[in-house]
């Protein structure tokens, strides 16, 4: 089903009419922006509610006054004909832009009047809690008083102590963290070192050994046989505790 179409003719319920005049200004509002932008051009609005409150809006950062001042000031043939009391008119509408910027001006200082009281009294706070931190000492009357400042600067104290220690704890926690990263550098590093080490081992065991087998199949001799990988591989662990006293002597 399509959307119910309002007969256009006047809302006899109160409420329901203020609630009409509600939904249904915005949406005009939001229309002449949108004018505004699109088409560059200057549009005041002012829309009064079944119960007579006030609704303005001017294009632009200017003031309805502006634009209005605009339209009376132009000549009879451009905006339609004359106007009656047409001095009058004009002389209300620049009374009114002159006390809405009064008003504007006035709500700017208030503004200005509160945020000034707020600093003062914080201020003045701070100022309090420093007497703290430096007491005169010769203001000082009573064992109470001097009680109170004690009391306060030791929770300081402590209150900075906890502090510290948080950033100790961060602290050596960053530098453990550094310590690891710079402990498995280390032993990739070394492990690295190693596979080059048994790498170069199996390459030199693989030459002698290419060398032997060479030596060998030429019928030749390749340095003194005790330097030979097939004497090398022949032996076994020497342990001079094991060896017979022949062995000894052959020594």
């Amino acid at each position: 089903m399509g959307r119910k179409k309002l007969a256009m003719r006047r809302i006899e319920n109160s409420a329901a009419r203020q609630a009409t005049f509600t939904k249904r200004k915005d949406g005009i509002i939001k229309k002449a922006k949108e004018l505004s932008v699109l088409c560059d051009t200057d549009v005041a609005l002012i829309m009064f509610s079944p119960i007579g409150r006030l609704t303005g809006f001017a294009s632009n950062g200017s003031r309805v006054e502006d634009i209005f001042l605009r339209f009376v000031d132009r000549p009879d043939e451009l905006r339609g004909g004359p106007i009656n009391n047409e001095e009058f008119l004009s002389r209300r509408l620049k009374q009114l832009k002159y006390e809405g910027q009064m008003l504007e001006k006035i709500a700017i200082i208030e503004e200005l009047e509160e945020k000034l009281d707020k600093l003062n009294r914080r201020q003045r706070e701070s100022q309090e809690k420093l007497r703290y931190y430096e007491p005169n000492l010769e203001k000082i009357n009573s064992v109470l008083e001097a009680g109170v400042y004690q009391q306060f600067l030791t929770s300081a104290i402590q209150r900075i102590k906890l502090c510290k220690a948080k950033l100790l704890g961060k602290q050596i926690v960053r530098e453990k963290t550094g310590n690891n990263e710079g402990t498995t550098v280390l032993m990739d590093d070394a492990a690295s070192v190693n596979d080059h080490s048994i790498d170069g081992n199996k390459n030199g065991m693989n030459l002698m050994r290419d060398e032997d087998q060479s030596g060998t199949s030429q019928g030749q001799s390749v340095g003194p046989p005790h330097l030979r990988l097939s004497f090398i591989e022949a032996q076994k662990q020497w342990n001079p505790s094991e060896m017979s006293d022949d062995q000894h002597s052959k020594f």
